[in-house]
């Protein structure tokens, strides 16, 4: 609210127009997209506590988690499609646990050249694994 009431007073001091500012509602993609990178981001803090865990207290935790990550795959797997969790699978398991990983991927679509993506964060997951919608 009080970002609309600083809108407003540039607004007005510049323009001196009558105008009415309504806010937009996110689109359902925008909402998909905020939902997907909070559960990757949250979903590779689980897995560097677990390791900060197992490294520094000797506390291995992964056998109470494994039954928890069964149920966030499983529903992966009812939202996306097999190429889709494929590659989120790679993101969160191969390539970000990889310290060397340089964050790109060879991407290769069927009829299409093999191109470098930007693979290294959520959102750059999010924007590749769209590619592969039906």
């Amino acid at each position: 609210m009080k970002n609309k009431k600083d809108i407003r007073k540039v607004l007005k001091n510049s323009l001196n127009l009558k105008f009415s500012i309504k806010p937009k509602a996110p689109t359902e993609e925008q909402i998909q997209k905020s939902l997907f990178v909070d559960s990757i981001t949250t979903l590779l803090e689980i897995q560097e506590r677990t390791e900060f865990m197992a490294t520094e207290f000797g506390f291995d935790t992964y056998a109470y988690e494994d039954k928890y990550y069964r149920v966030i795959e499983n529903l992966f797997k009812l939202h996306y499609n097999p190429e889709q969790l494929s590659l989120i699978q790679l993101y969160l398991y191969e390539l970000k646990p990889d310290k060397t990983w340089d964050g790109m991927l060879e991407l290769e679509q069927p009829g299409k050249e093999v191109v470098l993506r930007d693979f290294s964060t959520p959102k750059a997951v999010w924007e590749v694994i769209n590619l592969f919608t039906y």
